[in-house]
């Protein structure tokens, strides 16, 4: 969808995440957000999708 202004573009992404999505906040050492972003990348994942999978499988796993 384009909008003309940006504020109003934002205001519907942010609306949208609101409604469709949790947000859950994961602070880690300096240094390991490269080598999960890595990893991530090595899976032709997203950061936030390679660290659902993660959760995921360990979940499953027990």
């Amino acid at each position: 969808m384009a909008y003309a202004d940006k504020k109003e573009a934002f205001k519907y992404i942010n609306e949208y995440q609101k409604e469709k999505y949790d947000r859950i906040t994961v602070l880690v050492d300096k240094g390991k957000k490269d080598v999960y972003k890595e990893a991530a990348e090595n899976e032709g994942l997203s950061l936030s999708a390679f660290v659902m999978k993660c959760v995921d499988e360990k979940i499953n796993k027990e």
